[in-house]
C-alpha cells in the first residue's frame, strides 16, 4: 500500500502547566551536589579546568536550579517542565539537565523522553549561559562541550536534514505489549525530542512499571544492546528488529529497555521473532524521564551504523488493535492524545488496551514416500 502521509505543517502549542514537584527535585539534586563538593572539593585539580573557568560554588549551583533556570523555562515558554536529571562534566562546570513534562490534570511526571539544557558555567560574569536544544546555537555550544563524544551529543546531531521516506503506511502491527493489558500513551505525533521530525510517527507507551514488551510484528533480530544500567541517563539499551517483508526492509526500533532484558534465545543476529513474543521489558535508560518504550518504525534508507542504538526518521504505521486514526488500506488505526489531535487532527485519548497474542510458529513437514 502506498497511501501517502500527512505531515503537518505546524508545530504543537506550549500550554503552561504548573509543576509542583520543582522545588523539591531542585533541592534534592543541589543537596546531593553539595556533599559531592564538599568531599571532592580538595582533591580536584584546578588545572583541568579551562583558562577561566574554576569550580562553581555551591551558591552558584543554587542559582542555576533555583533562579536561572525557572527564568530560563519561563523565556521559552516551558513553565510546565520540570527539572528530572542533570549530568555533570567532571569538573562540574558544564551540565545537561533533562526536563520533564507533567500531567496537566494531575501534575504526574509522565515517563517519555525529556526536553533538555545545556548549561555552561561562565566564571567572569559568575553565571551560568543556558541553551534550550532549540536554540540555534544549542548544537554547536554542545559540539564544543565536554559531552560532545557521548550519547547525548549523538542523540541530538545523529540524523540527515535531506532524509526522506517513501511515504507509505506500513500495517500489521499490535500494541507491543502483552495482549489483555492496558498502557498509557504519552506521547507520539507531538514528539518534540527529536531533530528533522525524526520522531513525527513514534510512540512513548508506559504504566510506571517495568513492564514486558512484546514484539508488535514478526521480523528477525538485527541488533540489541541491554548492558546499560538500569536508569542510566547516559546509555542506552534497545533492540532492534529487521522486517523482510517489506520493500524497503523497515526495522522496528525499541528503546529504553532494561538491562539484561532480551530473552537468551534472541541474542543472535538474524534469530526470528515472531509476534507478541517477549522481547524485553521496558526500564529509563538513555534519554528518557522514566519507565518507557520508545517505539518507532524506519526504512533502510534512513538507518543509522547502528553503533549504540539504532536511529532514523520514523514512518507511519498502523496497529489493528487500535480503533482510532483509522487507515482503511492496512486495517489500523494510529494511538494519538487528545491533546495532539487538537492541533494535529483526528482523534486522540490516553490508555490504549493491547490485543498482542503470541502464537507459537507451526512447523510443516513434508513426507516424502519412496516407491520401489
Amino acid at each position: 500500500m502506498n497511501n501517502q502521509t500527512f505531515t503537518p505543517e505546524t508545530d504543537p502549542e506550549n500550554r503552561p502547566k504548573k509543576s509542583y514537584r520543582f522545588l523539591f527535585i531542585a533541592a534534592v539534586f543541589l543537596f546531593g551536589l553539595s556533599l559531592v563538593l564538599i568531599f571532592s572539593d580538595g582533591k580536584k585539580d584546578s588545572s583541568k579546568n579551562p583558562p577561566g573557568q574554576g569550580t562553581p560554588s555551591g551558591a552558584a549551583l543554587d542559582s542555576l536550579l533555583f533562579a536561572q533556570l525557572p527564568e530560563a523555562l519561563k523565556e521559552h515558554g516551558l513553565s510546565d517542565l520540570t527539572l528530572d536529571d542533570i549530568s555533570f562534566n567532571p569538573e562540574k562546570t558544564q551540565a545537561v539537565l533533562w526536563m520533564a513534562a507533567s500531567d496537566s490534570d494531575t501534575g504526574e511526571l509522565l515517563a517519555r523522553e525529556p526536553d533538555a539544557f545545556l548549561a555552561l558555567w561562565n566564571d567572569k560574569s559568575g553565571r551560568w549561559e543556558l541553551f534550550q536544544k532549540d536554540d540555534k546555537t544549542f548544537l554547536s555550544k554542545l559540539m564544543e562541550s565536554d559531552f560532545r563524544d557521548s550519547e547525548i551529543y549523538a542523540r541530538f546531531t545523529e540524523y540527515d536534514p535531506k532524509a526522506s521516506t517513501t511515504g507509505t503506511v506500513y500495517g500489521g502491527f499490535k500494541l507491543p505489549w502483552r495482549g489483555g493489558l492496558t498502557k498509557r500513551l504519552t506521547w507520539s505525533v507531538g514528539h518534540t525530542s527529536c531533530a528533522n521530525n525524526y520522531c513525527l510517527y513514534a510512540f512513548d507507551f508506559a504504566d510506571g512499571t517495568m513492564f514486558e514488551i512484546t514484539a508488535a510484528k514478526s521480523g528477525f533480530v538485527y541488533h540489541f544492546k541491554d548492558s546499560c544500567n538500569n536508569g542510566d541517563s547516559a546509555c542506552t539499551n534497545s533492540i532492534t528488529i529487521q522486517d523482510r517483508s517489506t520493500t524497503p526492509y523497515t526495522y522496528h526500533l525499541y528503546l529504553h529497555i532494561a538491562k539484561g532484558s532480551v530473552p537468551a534465545n534472541l541474542r543472535k543476529f538474524g534469530v526470528p521473532v515472531y509476534q507478541g513474543q517477549t522481547i524485553a521489558f521496558a526500564d529509563d535508560t538513555g534519554y528518557s524521564t522514566g519507565h518507557h518504550l520508545h517505539f518507532m518504525v524506519v526504512e533502510q534508507n534512513t538507518l543509522n551504523a547502528c553503533l549504540t542504538y539504532c536511529w532514523g526518521k520514523s514512518v507511519d504505521i498502523t496497529f489493528r488493535d487500535v480503533d482510532i486514526n483509522w487507515d482503511a488500506a492496512t486495517q489500523g488505526g494510529r494511538p494519538r492524545l487528545a491533546s495532539e489531535a487538537s492541533w494535529y487532527g483526528g482523534s486522540g485519548r490516553t490508555y490504549y488496551t493491547s490485543a498482542n497474542t503470541y502464537v507459537p510458529p507451526s512447523h510443516t513437514y513434508n513426507i516424502v514416500l519412496l516407491y520401489k
